[in-house]
């Protein structure tokens, strides 16, 4: 008995709202052409489609430490710079950049 393992494709519709920078891969128009191509082309029918939810920091605590939901919640571009200890802590850098938005 052979079970055929199916994509998990996680989309929620802001996640193209928002710019994560310029040395990062993760473009808003990327994302929300690779969502209309697979609409399009019918391969959400072929993968486990799921929408991730949008939490509360209590919630977010359940997962996180209180420390870095708080320095989530805080942290803006305009004052990053009062963050280096934090940005190191968290090993926040291009590949993970703080930008608007970032805590919803």
């Amino acid at each position: 008995m052979s079970s055929k393992k199916r994509v998990a494709y996680f989309y929620h519709e802001e996640v193209g709202n928002f710019y994560y920078g310029a040395g990062h891969p993760m473009k808003p128009h990327r994302i929300r052409m690779a969502h209309s191509l697979i609409l399009n082309y019918g391969l959400y029918k072929k993968m486990e489609i799921y929408r991730p939810l949008l939490v509360d920091d209590e919630k977010m605590t359940m997962f996180h430490s209180d420390d870095y939901v708080h320095f989530l919640q805080s942290v803006t571009p305009d004052n990053v710079a009062d963050y280096n200890r934090e940005l190191q802590r968290y090993n926040m850098d291009v590949d993970c950049p703080v930008f608007d938005g970032l805590f919803k």
